[in-house]
C-alpha cells in the first residue's frame, strides 16, 4: 500500500498565520534577549557595592575579561550547534541557567559567611569574588546560548530583502535590554548589591517560561512554505524557490556529513567574514568600555552621583535604540541590503562624539548625558547590523554560526574593556591610594606616640582604626565635594559615621590601654589630611579614565576603516538580484 501524499504547506497553514507566527517569533526573541541582558548586565551595578568590600577594580576587570571570552567562544560554539537545533528549547534552557548563575552570585556573601563565619572582612571578600566569579563564568558560556537562537529564527523567518529592518527591530533588545536593567538596579541597589543580581535573576526565570511558550523551530517544520516563497508572493513576485525545499519533514533536517564543509565554505573562508569580526573587536570595545564601566567613571571621573550615573547609562541604551532603528532603514532603504556602507557613516558619528566626550572634561550632568546618548546612537547601529550582514553573506545554512564567530571577536574585545580597563585605572590611581595609605599611617602613629606596639596588638583594634581612619579620608573627600555630588546628603551621613566611629574606636583603645595621654581624636587628626585630598582626584581624572576615553576614539576610527574595506558587500541573493536587473534594464 503506497504512502499517502505529501500535503503541501501553502495548503495547511493560511498567510494570515504566517504572519502571525513571524510576529510572535521577532516579539518573543526580542523580550527573551531582553532577560537575558537582565542577568548579564546585573554585576554592572553591583560593581561599585562590591569595591566597598575589598574586591579591587582589577578583580572586577577580570571577572568582566573571563565572562567576555567564555561568551563570545560559546557564541561560536552555540551558533555551529544552534543551526542544527530547535531555538526553542535552546534558548529558554539558556535563560533560565543564567538566572540560576545570578543567583548564586546575589547569595555569595552569605556563602561566604556560611563556609567563614569568623574570618576577617579581608578574606571573607576574597572568597566572595571567588564564588562571583567562578558563577560569571559560567554565566558567560550560557549567555551563548541567548544570540544563536535569535540569528537563526530571524534568517527562516525572514527573507533577505527584509533582514536589515527586522534585525534593526530586534537589537532594540540590546538597548531595551541593558537599559531597563540599570533602571531596575538604580532603584534596587538601595536594598543592597546583592539584590542587583537577585531581583533581574527571578524576573528572568519567568522570561524562560515565557520563551517556552512563545519560540518555534522553522517555518517548514510549523507547516509552512520557505520564508522565501511567501515573501515573494505576498509582493507579487515570481518566486525562485526550488520545489524540493517545500515538503516540512524535510527541509530543516542537515545532513549532518556537510555540515562542516558548509561552514567552512561559508564562513571560515569569506574574508568579508574576516574583516568584520575586527570591525566587531572594535566596536565592541567602545561599547562595553561605557556599558562595564559608565556608572563607576561617571561617578568617580565626572563626578556624578552613582544613581545620576545609573540613569546616564540608561539613557545610552535608550539612544542606542534609536539608532538601531534607523540603521536597519539606512540598509534596506537606502543602501539596498550593503550594510557595511550604513555601518561607516555610523563609526564617523561615534568617532566625533567619543572625542568631544574624552575632550570636554565636564562635570554637567545633561552633557555627559548628551555625549552618552550620541555614542549610544552611533555605536549601536553597527552592533545591529554587524551579526545581520554576517548572516547574510554566509547565507541561511550557516547564518548562526558566522554571527557567532564575529560576536566572538566582539567579546574577545572584554580582554581591553574588563581586565585592560580595570588595571588602567587602578594603577592611575595607585599614587592616590599610596598617598593615603601613607598619610592614614602618620596618623595613627602620631596619635598613640607611646603606647607599646604590644598593646596596641593585644588590644584587636588597630585594624578597625586604620580603616576607619581611610573610611574617614575619603568621606571627607566626598564631604568637601571632591568626589560625588557636592551637595550630597549620603556623603554628609558617611562623613559623620566615621566621625562617630572614629571616636568610639579611640575611646576603647585608650582604656584597652590603660593610658592617660591626652590623644587627639581621629576626626581631628584626618584633617590634616583632608587638605590633600584634591590631589587624589586630579589623579584618578587626569591620569585614569581619560586614557580610557582616548581608546575609545582610536577604536572607533579603527573599526571605521575596516568598514571602508567592505563597504559594498551585500548577501548572494542581494547580488544576485542586482544582477539579474541589470541584465533586464540591458535587454530592454
Amino acid at each position: 500500500m503506497s504512502s499517502p501524499a505529501k500535503t503541501q504547506p501553502s495548503t495547511v497553514r493560511s498567510d494570515r498565520e504566517y504572519e502571525y507566527w513571524r510576529w510572535r517569533i521577532l516579539i518573543g526573541t526580542m523580550i527573551g534577549y531582553i532577560f537575558f541582558y537582565f542577568v548579564r548586565k546585573s554585576i554592572t551595578m553591583a560593581m561599585p557595592g562590591l569595591e566597598s568590600i575589598g574586591v579591587t577594580k582589577t578583580t572586577l576587570g577580570l571577572f568582566l575579561t573571563i565572562h567576555g571570552v567564555v561568551y563570545g567562544v560559546a557564541r561560536f560554539v552555540n551558533g555551529v550547534w544552534s543551526d542544527r537545533v530547535n531555538p526553542r528549547y535552546f534558548m529558554s534552557i539558556g535563560l533560565f541557567l543564567a538566572a540560576l548563575t545570578n543567583v548564586f552570585c546575589g547569595f555569595s556573601s552569605d556563602l561566604a559567611n556560611a563556609f567563614m563565619p569568623t574570618a576577617p572582612d579581608a578574606q571573607k571578600a576574597t572568597l566572595i569574588a571567588w564564588i562571583i566569579g567562578s558563577f560569571w563564568i559560567i554565566n558567560g558560556w550560557v549567555q551563548g546560548m541567548g544570540f544563536p537562537p535569535c540569528a537563526k529564527s530571524l534568517m527562516h523567518w525572514f527573507a533577505p530583502h527584509e533582514h536589515g529592518i527586522k534585525f534593526a527591530t530586534w537589537n532594540i533588545s540590546h538597548s531595551f535590554g541593558a537599559g531597563l536593567v540599570f533602571l531596575l538596579n538604580s532603584f534596587v541597589v538601595v536594598l543592597g548589591w546583592k539584590y542587583c543580581f537577585l531581583v533581574p535573576a527571578a524576573l528572568s526565570i519567568l522570561g524562560s517560561i515565557f520563551l517556552f511558550w512563545a519560540l518555534r523551530d522553522s517555518p517548514e517544520k510549523e507547516g509552512f512554505d520557505p520564508v522565501e516563497k511567501y515573501y515573494d508572493r505576498i509582493h507579487g513576485r515570481t518566486s525562485e524557490v526550488k520545489e524540493d525545499a517545500k515538503n516540512s519533514e524535510d527541509v530543516v533536517a542537515e545532513n549532518d556529513e556537510g555540515w562542516f564543509k558548509e561552514l567552512c565554505k561559508n564562513v571560515l573562508s569569506n574574508w568579508a567574514i574576516w574583516v568584520l569580526c575586527f570591525a566587531n573587536f572594535f566596536v565592541y570595545i567602545v561599547r562595553f568600555s561605557i556599558l562595564d564601566w559608565a556608572p563607576t567613571f561617571l561617578s568617580q571621573s565626572k563626578g556624578l552621583n552613582l544613581q545620576s550615573a545609573g540613569w546616564a547609562t540608561a539613557c545610552y541604551e535608550v539612544f542606542g535604540a534609536f539608532g538601531i532603528i534607523l540603521s536597519g532603514v539606512l540598509m534596506d532603504k537606502i543602501f539596498h541590503g550593503r550594510g557595511a556602507k550604513a555601518c561607516f557613516v555610523y563609526m564617523l558619528g561615534c568617532g566625533i562624539a567619543s572625542f568631544a566626550f574624552w575632550r570636554l572634561d565636564s562635570d554637567s550632568l545633561v552633557l555627559n548625558i548628551l555625549l552618552l546618548s550620541l555614542i549610544g546612537f552611533f555605536i549601536y547601529g553597527p552592533q545591529c547590523l554587524i551579526g545581520c550582514v554576517a548572516s547574510t553573506i554566509a547565507t541561511k545554512k550557516s547564518g548562526a554560526a558566522s554571527s557567532g564567530l564575529t560576536g566572538l571577536f566582539g567579546y574577545l574585545a572584554t580582554i581591553v574593556t574588563g581586565f585592560g580597563v580595570g588595571y588602567i585605572v587602578d594603577g592611575a590611581t595607585a599614587p592616590y591610594k599610596a598617598e593615603r595609605d601613607q598619610r592614614v599611617a602618620a596618623v595613627v602613629s602620631e596619635s598613640f606616640d607611646g603606647v607599646s606596639a604590644d598593646d596596641l596588638a593585644s588590644s584587636g583594634l588597630l585594624p578597625k582604626i586604620v580603616k576607619a581612619a581611610e573610611g574617614y579620608y575619603d568621606a571627607t573627600l566626598a564631604a568637601d565635594g571632591l568626589v560625588g555630588d557636592r551637595d550630597s546628603s549620603a556623603n554628609q551621613k558617611i562623613l559623620q559615621k566615621q566621625q562617630k566611629s572614629a571616636e568610639k574606636l579611640y575611646s576603647e583603645l585608650s582604656a584597652a590601654t590603660d593610658t592617660n595621654e591626652d590623644v587627639l581624636t581621629l576626626s581631628e587628626k584626618a584633617s590634616r589630611i583632608a587638605t590633600t585630598a584634591g590631589e587624589g582626584r586630579a589623579k584618578i581624572s587626569q591620569a585614569g579614565w581619560p586614557r580610557v576615553f582616548g581608546m575609545l576614539v582610536v577604536s572607533s576610527f579603527a573599526a571605521l576603516i575596516l568598514f571602508a574595506i567592505i563597504f559594498n558587500a551585500a548577501s548572494p541573493e542581494v547580488i544576485a538580484e542586482e544582477k539579474r536587473r541589470k541584465e533586464e534594464a540591458a535587454n530592454a
